[in-house]
């Protein structure tokens, strides 16, 4: 019986292939995408100094964010400007308010702008899919720290490991991942 965390390699190269190849596809050659696991603050200063000619634009937001435990993130980047992408990886049989709350609350504090929900093999609980399709601020939430407006864009979506593909629920404000990779496309073509 697998546990979540041996699905995450599967999981991030599907995306990582499916953005890039969205980034090809519009021309968009000079944006990178670099992983880590776990401590977010810890991986994202070893991913930094691996690749500081595209990374270091990212040096001090990662020096002030706090540690935080992730499943998966990305740093998205021109080398010039950043964004950070988290998915929060889970294998329940429906996924709730609880694990919606959780990735919620991990681009709050990190100031991460996109953030996925995925539940593997399984969806949303009737709660969680009510509120996303009745209530949009949930996953497209606007905040304001120290005088600076944010933004943090959320989906949801199923991973089916016997397709090793997606299933897309039509949950949150990323609908798919080519929605994901123009959202990400449009913030580098400004």
């Amino acid at each position: 019986m697998r546990n979540e965390v041996s699905y995450y390699p599967e999981i991030q190269s599907f995306i990582e292939m499916q953005l890039k190849s969205n980034f090809r596809a519009s021309n968009q050659m000079g944006i990178f995408v670099y992983w880590g696991i776990g401590e977010l603050k810890k991986n994202l200063l070893q991913i930094i100094d691996e690749h500081p000619k595209e990374c270091s634009c990212a040096l001090e937001f990662a020096k002030r964010v706090p540690p935080l435990s992730l499943d998966i993130f990305a740093i998205i980047t021109d080398g010039i400007k950043f964004e950070l992408l988290i998915l929060e990886i889970k294998l329940v049989k429906s996924a709730g308010l609880k694990e919606w709350s959780q990735l919620v609350g991990y681009c709050l504090v990190s100031g991460a702008k996109y953030g996925l929900l995925i539940n593997i093999d399984n969806g949303s609980s009737p709660r969680l899919t009510q509120t996303l399709h009745s209530e949009q601020h949930m996953s497209h939430i606007q905040t304001t720290v120290k005088g600076k407006s944010c933004e943090h864009i959320l989906g949801f979506m199923q991973w089916n490991s016997y397709t090793n593909n997606f299933e897309y629920s039509s949950l949150g404000n990323i609908k798919s991942l080519s929605d994901l990779s123009e959202k990400i496309i449009s913030e580098f073509a400004k």
